[in-house]
């Protein structure tokens, strides 16, 4: 049986990405079911954990930004294209 894998991601740029894409599927998760939730603590509690989820992509997302920045700065340093 042949297994079919993704490659794993290997430079920091890919890592942040995936982890950016699974923190958004996480978030969409938990805010599906806090949608379908019938009692109003478990929609808190799922409510909660999305925006736990968004913190998250928030801070990884802020991280990719200031990665873009040093490798521009890395650029014009050392004049590559």
């Amino acid at each position: 049986m042949k297994i079919n894998r993704t490659p794993e991601p290997c430079t920091m740029m890919e890592i942040l990405m995936e982890a950016i894409k699974r923190e958004q599927e996480s978030y969409d998760y938990y805010y599906r079911a806090a949608l379908q939730a019938t009692k109003p603590a478990t929609r808190k509690m799922l409510l909660n954990l999305a925006e736990w989820e968004k913190g998250h992509i928030d801070e990884l997302t802020n991280h990719v930004m200031e990665l873009n920045a040093q490798m521009e700065i890395d650029r014009a340093i050392t004049g590559g294209g």
